[in-house]
């Protein structure tokens, strides 16, 4: 099972769902060619490499691959063919707003503008984890926002604490994870681990998480 969504400039389409049946003839009267389409696009593939193999139309940083689309189409809008439970997903709407694009999804004909509240997707029930990475120099940055959701103070004593503690970490050990408490509503545990051999740093967040908190989580994870 596949789930599509598609991007364009902010206020561009008056009808997304039949915009999205004239994209399919490549018909994009309407939608005005800018940069910040590409510039989306090519945040997109720096992102997630594996969307290579996803997104349309064709533009060629694709190299040999050809999928649908002339050339010249994806300077106005960016389409993308996911499989079901593709883990990023959640953060593609809050991606393209930040470039000023409109998110459309054609299998419940929901359009999230720029800044529009996120809440209320579906993530899954009973959230007891949130599994992710990031650049070992955004581990900071996760924690205070992480922090921010659940109201827990994050200051200088806390960086301090995490001083050289994942010098040692291997996130292929049981035993090589680094576990850091943000006491905060609700009582969160940060486990972090370094990949071997990268500057990748391995993240699971465990703790009573509602749907609300755990999709934020999984959203900052996935945009770092």
């Amino acid at each position: 099972m596949s789930y599509d969504l598609y991007f364009w400039l902010s206020g561009a389409a008056e009808d997304p769902r039949r915009l999205v049946d004239r994209l399919a003839d490549e018909e994009t009267d309407g939608l005005v060619a800018d940069e910040r389409v590409l510039a989306f696009r090519a945040e997109l593939l720096r992102r997630w490499p594996d969307l290579a193999d996803m997104i349309a139309p064709w533009h060629h940083d694709l190299v040999g691959r050809q999928p649908w689309g002339r050339t010249g189409l994806a300077v106005r809008f960016v389409g993308v063919t996911l499989p079901h439970g593709w883990q990023g997903i959640s953060a593609l709407p809050v991606l393209a707003g930040a470039y000023g694009l409109d998110s459309y999804d054609p299998q419940s004909g929901r359009l999230v503008r720029p800044g529009s509240s996120l809440e209320g997707r579906e993530v899954r029930d009973d959230v007891a984890h949130v599994d992710g990475w990031v650049a070992e120099g955004h581990v900071v940055r996760l924690l205070r926002q992480i922090s921010a959701y659940i109201g827990y103070s994050y200051d200088d004593l806390d960086e301090a604490a995490l001083t050289g503690a994942l010098d040692e970490t291997n996130d292929e050990a049981v035993d090589g994870w680094f576990e850091y408490p943000l006491a905060g509503a609700p009582m969160l545990v940060v486990r972090l681990a370094q990949a071997p051999g990268s500057a990748v740093v391995s993240v699971r967040v465990e703790g009573d998480m509602d749907l609300v908190l755990a999709t934020r989580i999984e959203t900052v994870l996935n945009l770092l």
